[in-house]
Formats: structure tokens, sequence, C-alpha cells
């Protein structure tokens, strides 16, 4: 099999500089509303990080953004995170109709456009190869504090892979949470079969843990054919298993660092024939993603952070025809940092630079 080698940098620099008001004549109007009032109807104290780069009242962001929160996530008893996203006004995700077939590229739209940036707690995880990502590949739903859809171009500020926007999935912190253990199970038709566990743990030294972990199993497909006869379509079924591990340590009042670890094994069929693929393909897909991150001044206007990072996948796909059987590995080494500056209650600097290199085979 020969084997090619493509190599990709990217380096981006952003500025940016704004006139920000402390507080805004809508938020102390509320303010002195709820004074009178006694309580207000709904909350004012929204912060968003994705629009800007740095945590900023939602009602003072210059952008259309739209947030699930985790307690969203409960009340809809959303299945997984491309369920939330669909709930967005303006956000599609283009799939075959039928998970497994296809074959983990089911792609997230913002307004009609498939080049949005998906982050992880800030962190790019679309294929340094292609730009592209895809909903299967996201968190489980027990894993996300919150979600963050910036909807519009947002290249100027992450660069040429968020033309149509970009979808930021926060997650959770263990030092945030304390000690809970939760676990789910549910089941559906066609041998439907969903596990999820999370469970958090913290101590008086600032150290946190998060793991979160979900199985995903659907058998193949059953259908009425032409005479009313229930068959079985072949191939169809699909085997999703999606590990997270999130490590914060706090080091003093104001400093923190953090390790993720995210893993994706996905298997499923092609029950289809398209592309020059048969119905009797199979994919098999192994995600792993580790980063470490250094933040300083948090809980201040003037905070920053350093981050490295390693995203990592590795796809076959399978088959009886051997001028099918493929294999690609997609391997990205990055890094980033940001520091904001404050000059006074107007005026603000926010200063960042991120490299990556990708290797692919």
């Amino acid at each position: 099999m020969k084997k090619e080698n493509v190599l990709r940098n990217a380096i981006l620099l952003s500025l940016l500089v704004g006139a920000t008001a402390v507080y805004s004549p809508v938020v102390m109007a509320a303010e002195e509303n709820a004074a009178k009032d006694g309580a207000m109807e709904f909350a004012m104290d929204e912060y968003v990080v994705t629009a800007s780069r740095t945590q900023t009242a939602k009602v003072d962001t210059p952008a259309n953004v739209a947030t699930i929160t985790k307690e969203t996530i409960v009340e809809q008893n959303y299945a997984n995170a491309t369920d939330a996203l669909r709930a967005v006004p303006g956000v599609n995700i283009l799939g075959s109709g039928a998970k497994g077939s296809s074959m983990g590229q089911d792609k997230i739209l913002i307004n009609g456009d498939e080049r949005v940036l998906v982050l992880i707690d800030g962190r790019r995880a679309n294929l340094g190869s292609s730009g592209n990502s895809s909903a299967d590949w996201l968190p489980p739903v027990n894993a996300i504090e919150r979600i963050e859809v910036l909807k519009g171009g947002g290249s100027a500020l992450y660069g040429t892979d968020a033309v149509g926007g970009v979808v930021n999935i926060i997650l959770k912190k263990g030092s945030n949470l304390g000690n809970h253990v939760t676990a789910k199970v549910s089941g559906g038709s066609f041998n439907n079969e969903q596990y999820s566990i999370t469970a958090t743990g913290s101590n008086d030294k600032g150290l946190g843990v998060m793991v979160a972990a979900n199985k995903e199993h659907r058998g193949d497909y059953k259908y009425k054919n032409g005479n009313g006869k229930t068959v079985k379509l072949d191939n169809s079924s699909y085997n999703d298993m999606n590990t997270i591990v999130k490590i914060d340590q706090k080091i003093g009042e104001d400093k923190s660092l953090t390790f993720n670890f995210e893993h994706i094994n996905t298997e499923g069929g092609a029950p289809f024939s398209y592309g020059g693929f048969s119905n009797t393909d199979h994919y098999k897909r192994v995600n792993n993603n580790v980063a470490l991150k250094y933040a300083w001044n948090e809980g201040s206007e003037a905070n920053g952070y350093a981050q490295v990072y390693k995203n990592y996948q590795n796809a076959n796909f399978r088959s009886p025809n051997p001028y099918n059987v493929v294999g690609f590995t997609d391997s990205t080494l990055g890094f980033e940092a940001q520091q904001n500056f404050v000059f006074n209650d107007k005026n603000a600097l926010t200063a960042g630079i991120e490299y990556y290199k990708t290797d692919v085979e």
C-alpha cells in the first residue's frame, strides 16, 4: 500500500481592541428594577467566552451567541451533543439519516455553512488536514458543562475554519462539583442501548477530577418491504464508546493547571452503496486527544493562559473488496497562548498566538 505524508503548518495571530463598559445601561436598569421588584425575571449575569475569546456578559456581546447549559441538557434529556445542537436555531447536522452509515462524518452546519470550528474547552478539535469536524466526535453530554454556539464568521479570532461559526464545548470541572457519581441506562427500538457514568471528586487542596464514560449500541434497522414483510437492513448497526478524563489543580489563589484526555472508539457499517463503497464495508475510528493548560490571573479581567495539545485520529475502512481497504491517520500537535490587557473601564486588548502542525498518512 502506498503511503503519502502530508505536512500542514498554521500560525494564527490575533489582536482584538474594543471598548467594553463594565456596566452597561441595560444591566444597571435591570439591577434597579430588581431592587424595586425584589426579583429578576431573567438572568443578567450569564457570561460567554467564544465571541471575544474572553469572558464577557452575554448582554454586552456584539455577536449572535446561543448557549446550552447542563441544566437544559438534563431537562430535555438529550441523548448526545448532536441532539442538543439540533435544538439551536440556525444549526443543522448533515447526516445520512442512519447513524453508522455516514461513517462518522456527520457535518455541523451553521446558517448553511459547513466551515464550522469545533472547540473543546477552547482547544481546536477539527482535523488539521482538512479543517473539518464531525458531530460524531463530540464529547458525551454527561461531561458537558455548557455549549456555546457562535453564529456567523469568527475567522478574525479563530482562522479560516470558523467562517460559518464556532461551537465551543466547555467540560465540567471536578473542583466545582465535589464528590458525586451519576449513572444512566436507556434503551429503545432496534436494540438501542446507552450506558453512561460520570464521577467527580475534589479535595481541600484544590485538586479536582472528572471522569465521564458513555457507550452506545444499536442493532440493524428493520423495515417493511414492498410486500409488507419486515426485513433487516444488513450492516446498519454501530457501536460507540467515548471517555473523558479531566484533572484540574488550583495553584495559589488565581492560577490553575488542567489536563484533558479524550478517547473515542467508533465502529459501524455502511448499509448503502455509494462512492465506490459497497454495503458490506465497515469502518473503525479511534480518536485520542490530550491537552495541558496553564492559566493565570483567573477571576481577573487581565487573565491569560498557555496550552499545548495533541489530537490523534486513526480511521480504517474494511471491505471484502481489497481496493476499498483504506487506512488514514491525522495527527496534530498544537500550541496556543493568550493574554488580556485592561487599560481602563472602556478599553481592553486581547493578544494571542496559535501554532499547529499536522502530519497525515
